[in-house]
């Protein structure tokens, strides 16, 4: 059975173990092995993983009290944006991920109308995932060009 539940800062090496794990399995063959190193280093830090605990919304997936999956959610120019969700390899396809995303839209402020998401072109795995969920095409985003790499995913709240 999967629990999910807000993070603690007591959370960030799970929450770190769960991103070293699964950035470099999810962007295999879509992005440079540079891409992935300094995506590690960048956004898989201790430091920015406590500063999301801190000031946005992470929460993890548990199965029997072991963290499988993780979601971290927070603000860019006023939008929610969903930076993270990452499920470990060997707990993919069995809802992990749908129950993270239940949960991060359960966690959204109340009056929140949207949550946004940025997703490379070439992840076709992870574009069928969330447009099944029901993200689409934005109306409006943040002014962060994406360039021609990534795009922006909106789900209507």
């Amino acid at each position: 059975m999967i629990a999910v539940r807000r993070a603690v800062p007591e959370d960030v090496d799970a929450v770190r173990q769960i991103g070293l794990t699964t950035w470099p399995v999810a962007y295999a063959g879509l992005a440079s092995p540079e891409f992935i190193t300094d995506g590690l280093a960048q956004w898989w830090s201790p430091e920015v993983v406590e500063r999301g605990i801190r000031t946005g919304i992470t929460l993890v997936a548990l199965e029997n009290d072991v963290p499988v999956g993780m979601v971290g959610l927070g603000q860019e120019e006023g939008f929610w944006v969903m930076w993270k969700l990452y499920v470990l390899p060997d707990q993919q396809g069995r809802g992990v991920g749908k129950a993270l995303l239940d949960a991060a839209v359960a966690a959204l402020p109340a009056g929140t109308s949207e949550l946004l998401l940025d997703v490379l072109v070439d992840n076709t795995k992870a574009i069928g995932f969330y447009e099944a969920y029901g993200f689409g095409e934005p109306l409006r985003t943040p002014t962060r060009d994406l360039g021609d790499e990534l795009k922006w995913m909106r789900l209507a709240l």
